[in-house]
């Protein structure tokens, strides 16, 4: 009988044991369920404050255990980047699905339609009439459910979405015309403004964007088309959408276990930090022949690069910086007068950019305090 990815973990024997967190065999993804438990109870604190609707984006965590927490806490579902994803939490039971992206293959489309039929409220979006049309013709062709399509906007990303409200309506208008399609609304994500540091600077933009999803909105109205749903936003802009008004619906997702990149950035107006960080990587000193630095298992296989480096969170003096020395390998820089690192000292360190960083593990260490509680699944990791 096949087994599950937590007995087949090397630390599948640490569960429930104290201090076992200090413990694992590394590198190791690890989780701070305390702590997630937190941001996610303060987010939708915030969003039912605001009066806003929270579907998370999965694409940060990719576990159906974190989707159906965020889901019983009172979100609506969850967003993913690409129909693999969608497919992991929906035959999982993970309601309220929105996958962002479009679906074009014609392989896809199958693949899609068959997860519709299972899923509770699957949506997709789509930017082209040619997308609408290999939709509704194989949508008509399959079963016995409709399939919700968003209008995807382009809202200054300039990556996916159409740049007119005309072009808007014309889609739209395509949508309500097919007889297995419904017409769900609009999407308008704005991944460019999610990272900006200053709170001003960031706030001025997505005043932008939600003028530009109210005039969108407005033109369909008129055209008789009035969407039922905004939908976009992320953990950059949350504090910022109810007040600029352009959004009835929050896509944010890494607010579940935050990063590096984002500790960076301001995310309220005051400077308070409302979440905290959950995800690390646990790394362990496997060298320490050279004088002001150690070497360590945690490389560029552990770890996202594409943003800043990994912050040491605990395990090393104060004022260490992390590094990279090769695939396998990291290194901790020490600063001036440090003790030296011990073979097999243990750190753990904050991820750089969380999403990416995910993708590069199997499973999450699930911990509490300083005892692993349990091994959960990266779901859809690796999904497209």
């Amino acid at each position: 009988m096949p087994r599950d990815i937590a007995e087949l973990s090397p630390n599948f024997s640490l569960i429930g044991v104290p201090g076992s967190r200090n413990q694992l065999s590394t590198p190791s993804l690890v989780l701070d369920l305390d702590i997630v438990e937190g941001n996610i109870q303060e987010m939708i604190r915030w969003t039912k404050a605001a009066g806003l609707r929270l579907r998370p984006h999965a694409k940060t965590h990719k576990s159906v255990a974190i989707a159906k927490m965020l889901v019983e806490a009172g979100a609506v579902g969850a967003c993913c980047a690409t129909l693999g994803e969608a497919e992991a939490l929906g035959y999982a039971g993970v309601p309220g699905i929105l996958i962002t992206s479009p679906v074009v293959q014609k392989a896809k489309i199958q693949r899609l339609l068959e997860l519709n039929e299972v899923a509770d409220d699957l949506a997709v979006v789509v930017d082209d009439p040619a997308n609408v049309s290999m939709l509704a013709e194989a949508a008509l062709n399959f079963g016995t459910k409709n399939l919700s399509v968003f209008v995807d906007v382009d809202v200054g990303s300039k990556r996916t979405g159409v740049p007119s409200a005309q072009q808007a309506v014309a889609l739209a208008r395509q949508i309500e015309a097919a007889p297995a399609l419904r017409f769900g609304g609009l999407q308008g994500y704005a991944g460019h403004l999610q990272h900006i540091v200053d709170f001003e600077q960031r706030k001025r933009g997505t005043e932008a964007v939600a003028q530009q999803m109210l005039q969108f909105e407005d033109v369909l109205k008129k055209a008789g088309l009035a969407p039922p749903l905004l939908t976009g936003g992320g953990t950059g802009t949350h504090a910022l959408e109810a007040e600029a008004g352009g959004l009835a619906e929050l896509q944010a997702g890494s607010f579940t276990v935050m990063d590096v990149d984002y500790d960076r950035v301001s995310l309220r107006e005051n400077g308070a930090r409302p979440f905290q960080d959950a995800l690390f990587i646990a790394t362990s000193v496997v060298s320490s022949q050279h004088e002001g630095f150690a070497t360590t298992d945690g490389g560029l296989k552990a770890f996202a690069t594409d943003g800043p480096k990994p912050r040491i969170a605990r395990g090393a003096p104060e004022g260490s910086e992390y590094g990279w020395s090769g695939d396998e390998h990291g290194r901790v820089l020490l600063p001036d007068g440090a003790e030296p690192l011990k073979l097999g000292d243990m750190l753990e360190c904050v991820t750089p950019h969380c999403d990416p960083t995910v993708n590069l593990h199997d499973c999450y260490h699930v911990c509490r305090g300083d005892v692993l509680v349990d091994i959960w699944p990266v779901d859809a990791r690796g999904k497209r």
